[in-house]
């Protein structure tokens, strides 16, 4: 069973195991009572396997030795002994008697006497052909390559051994063949059905693995049986409509965004010219909203850009970038100190690279105590690693990514950093690693793919 939300989903392959399970059993049930029937009110064919389950019963009580043959009634064949209505001869292949009991009838009806010659291998007689279960019979037998001439009858069978007969066959004509096939059923019906899914279960894990914003990605259909190739292609008409419906609003905040700069920008003019208290406090406003609106410019851009990559030097791209952030950290009473490692050339794009090492640099110097630095460390291979020594992560990872997520509710800042950074490592198919410094801060470890 799968959990799906808070209910319990009943496994698709289980159920029709279940199902094919049941069916078997009860074809076997079904063809079991039809030959019952048919065996049990098939007298002639019943009487002569009566007769061959008999023999081959007496014939276990029979031992060769240095004397001959010898013969000691099997205990499954007290009714020999006990009923009237049964009896039995045990001869040789000479026909001398070995061993018997209530055999006169036996003796009268029988082709079968000392001295004579004994040609054929078995004999059979209704004694009352009114009455059902009254007949006699022998048949040729070995042991340890010796010919025995067994011969039975019975009146009426009053103990209904001949139950046990249809019973026995029954289970030769039907169990035998059929059991093995009603047990391998379920275990064919689970390969089976398992082999006809795992189409859908690599097209579920696709879709696990679906990014929204690739308008690119869809759900594999080739090797889908018909039936489930359906819902694959819905899933995939739905992943347009949803990717044309995001697209659409990122152009709308991009578009949104990009028309308020120019208004923005005229207020910060204007507001330059007032020389009031009150207008310093409006133009601090408008300034973050200004930074705001860049900044949802920058993530529009990189979550509709389809990347270009280049070559690109990390550890050129993160020393231009210390330098042109160098004098507003100063001003921060912050330093930012640069560690390159090894190899650091990528394929990638350098505007998303460059804008997210610089938000990660500047939330660093926003959420740590004046007087501290900001440690950038880039390689071996394509990562950067940006630590500081402040107060740490308030908040686990996911939430800090998200749009207008702010670690620090009071800090400047829109939030939308941490989201740029994101993206930007998306783009690149890479991953981000956040956790505690050995310096005692947050740490960021970016990897381009």
């Amino acid at each position: 069973m799968t959990a799906i939300g808070s209910e319990v989903q009943t496994s698709l392959t289980r159920v029709l195991c279940g199902y094919f399970g049941k069916l078997a059993l009860a074809t076997v049930l079904v063809l079991s009572a039809i030959a019952f029937l048919i065996n049990y009110h098939d007298y002639d064919h019943l009487y002569l396997d009566h007769i061959s389950t008999e023999a081959r019963s007496l014939l276990k009580g029979v031992t060769r030795g240095p004397d001959g043959l010898s013969f000691t009634l099997p205990a499954a064949m007290s009714r020999f002994e006990g009923s009237p209505a049964y009896g039995f001869r045990v001869l040789d292949r000479g026909g001398q008697v070995i061993a018997e009991n209530h055999s006169a009838v036996i003796e009268r009806v029988s082709p079968w006497s000392a001295g004579s010659a004994i040609t054929t291998d078995s004999w059979f007689l209704r004694l009352d052909s009114e009455k059902p279960f009254h007949f006699a019979g022998g048949k040729r037998l070995h042991v340890d390559g010796t010919d025995v001439l067994i011969e039975m009858m019975t009146l009426g069978d009053p103990e209904n051994f001949h139950r046990w007969v249809v019973l026995h066959e029954t289970a030769e004509d039907i169990w035998l063949p059929i059991l093995p096939l009603a047990l391998l059923m379920p275990a064919v019906t689970l390969l089976g059905i398992r082999r006809a899914l795992s189409p859908l279960a690599r097209a579920a894990h696709s879709a696990e693995t679906v990014n929204p914003g690739d308008p690119t990605q869809r759900l594999e259909l080739a090797g889908m049986p018909r039936e489930t190739a359906g819902f694959g292609s819905a899933i995939n008409r739905l992943m347009d409509r949803v990717g044309t419906l995001i697209q659409s609003q990122k152009i709308f905040i991009a578009s949104a965004a990009h028309e308020l700069r120019t208004p923005l920008a005229v207020m910060l003019l204007e507001l330059e010219k007032i020389e009031h208290p009150r207008a310093r406090r409006l133009e601090q406003d408008v300034k973050g909203m200004a930074e705001c609106v860049n900044r949802l410019v920058l993530l529009a851009r990189l979550e509709m850009v389809q990347a270009h990559p280049v070559d690109l030097d990390l550890g050129a791209l993160a020393l231009e970038t210390v330098d042109r952030l160098e004098p507003w950290a100063s001003a921060q009473d912050h330093r930012i100190k640069l560690q390159l490692n090894g190899p650091r050339t990528i394929l990638g794009d350098r505007v998303a690279v460059r804008e997210a090492l610089s938000n990660l640099v500047e939330n660093a110097v926003k959420h740590t105590p004046a007087g501290t630095s900001v440690f950038v460390t880039v390689g071996p291979g394509g990562t950067i690693t940006v630590e500081d020594n402040g107060p740490g992560l308030p908040e686990t990872t996911d939430q800090l990514f998200q749009p207008f997520r702010k670690g620090n509710p009071s800090g400047e800042g829109a939030g939308l950093g941490l989201a740029i950074v994101r993206q930007a490592v998306e783009l690149h198919r890479g991953s981000i690693q956040v956790g505690r410094s050995s310096r005692g801060g947050a740490m960021f470890t970016l990897r381009f793919a």
